[in-house]
């Protein structure tokens, strides 16, 4: 038993030195599941053709079909460009009906049929959210791909410090996780949204007499439950359920990734200044002090001794390292600013639109949705998964950034050169400043944003609920 203990532990410590070995692949894994949701949608962000390329693809075309022949991959990005904008048009068409459908009911329908077409809402809700993620994703396409290789050049590469594998490992297993469960969360939430439908439909192709169900009310200019049309509507209604909710995932996706990124690098950065300037241990310095404990495995005693000896080559060092700092700085303050632009005005419309979804469902659960149903429940998990973990990834991003600023008092400023204090002086003011990304430029992204939307849904929801029960009386 003690053999096997002890060849146990020596695996571990081997398994661990290796996985301080980093490359880009690391970095790419992160992207494979938003990849296979962008698939669904017609989107890629890593492959943009010139326009000489664009050229030769018509011609390529023209020339296929003179020979009636079928297009090959030559033109992937002309057919992932047509497949976009068909689906596209299908969200926009089912919006269009959902709001026909729901205008109608509201003005001719009676008391009851306006509180069970209120499940329409989230529907309709999703269905704008997704289009909206999903356009930004297509006309911004060139941004995306320049964020994702300006990080992808940021990565470390080949074996790293313990301290540094800490940061970079626990942030990659934070990553999967978050985005395994959201992307699974997400197809739970398919499954169900259909589900009811298809079990009406099983059941009416075994005999039994039940009724037909539609997942969603479109106004149609014909009777939708006749027979071959309802089958063919379940098919449509699945395959617009599908877009809807990838397109959400998509956008979520990209924003999870990014900020989790540029938050590594924040931490990454802030290590490195932490051992920035080495500091000899004496009887103020101890060892057990955490100054102490970065500078034991800042560089070996001979490097530092010479630096200590030769104060012209330790300024020069210090210079250095500090200017590649204040780039990498500039940088990350910069791929903040381009996610910002990105995400922040479709996050102001998730967020507007989570508060009304979060209500509505809620009155729909409590009212309409019996209690063996799960379509409205797995829509209220996923809703408010979605929305904390936006918040809890904006919570990161200024914590990282703060931490600049600790870390720059903290790496023995007071014993550098004059030049090399008035630098981290200058470095201090602007890491005072946290960066997040805001809603829009309305609010910043943090925790406590996700406590005033849960606020403001049971404010809608209390209101709603009460005159529904005035009603009832």
């Amino acid at each position: 038993f003690k053999k096997k203990l002890v060849k146990k532990n020596e695996s571990v410590g081997t398994e661990t030195t290796e996985e301080r070995i980093y490359s880009f692949n690391d970095y790419d894994e992160t992207f494979v599941k938003i990849k296979k949701v962008l698939w669904i949608l017609g989107l890629r962000l890593t492959r943009n053709d010139s326009d000489r390329v664009k050229l030769v693809h018509i011609l390529f075309f023209i020339y296929l079909y003179k020979r009636q022949q079928w297009i090959k991959p030559f033109c992937m990005k002309f057919w992932f460009q047509v497949f976009y904008w068909f689906e596209f048009a299908n969200l926009l068409g089912a919006v269009i009906l959902e709001i026909i459908e729901l205008i109608r009911t509201v003005t001719g329908g009676s008391f009851e049929d306006i509180i069970a077409s209120l499940g329409m809402i989230p529907c309709m809700g999703y269905l704008i959210s997704a289009i909206l993620k999903s356009y930004k994703i297509c006309y911004y396409e060139s941004m995306y791909e320049n964020l994702i290789n300006e990080l992808r050049n940021m990565w470390p590469q080949g074996k790293v410090t313990e301290d540094e594998h800490v940061i970079i490992s626990k942030a990659l297993k934070q990553l999967n996780f978050v985005t395994t469960g959201f992307y699974w969360c997400n197809y739970a939430l398919i499954i169900g949204c259909m589900l009811p439908c298809y079990t009406a439909l099983i059941q009416i192709a075994f005999g039994q007499d039940v009724p037909k169900i539609l997942a969603y009310l479109y106004w149609l200019p014909f009777d939708p439950l006749q027979p071959y049309v309802f089958e063919v509507l379940i098919i449509i209604q699945t395959w617009h359920t599908i877009l809807s909710i990838m397109g959400i995932v998509s956008g979520d996706l990209l924003f999870f990734i990014f900020v989790s990124h540029i938050t590594t690098q924040f931490d990454l950065m802030s290590l490195r200044i932490e051992k920035l300037i080495f500091v000899p241990t004496d009887q103020q310095l101890i060892n057990i002090y955490p100054l102490a404990i970065h500078n034991k495995h800042k560089r070996n005693d001979q490097v530092a001794s010479t630096e200590m000896q030769n104060e012209e080559i330790r300024e020069d060092v210090h210079q250095k390292e500090l200017l590649d700092i204040i780039l990498r700085h500039r940088t990350l303050i910069r791929l903040c600013a381009d996610v910002e632009s990105l995400f922040s005005f479709s996050l102001l419309i998730n967020f507007i639109n989570s508060s009304v979804i979060i209500c509505f469902l809620s009155f729909v659960i409590v009212v309409v949705e019996k209690w063996y149903e799960f379509m409205y429940k797995t829509a209220m998990v996923t809703i408010l998964s979605q929305t904390w973990l936006i918040c809890w990834f904006g919570q990161k991003l200024l914590d990282s950034s703060k931490r600049l600023s600790q870390a720059l008092y903290n790496c023995g400023w007071y014993t550098s050169s004059q030049k090399i204090k008035k630098n981290i002086q200058i470095m201090l003011f602007r890491t005072g400043k946290a960066v997040g990304v805001t809603t829009y430029g309305f609010t910043i992204i943090c925790l406590a944003s996700y406590t005033t939307i849960i606020k403001t849904s049971w404010s809608y929801f209390t209101l709603i609920y009460n005159s529904y029960k005035m009603n009832q009386k």
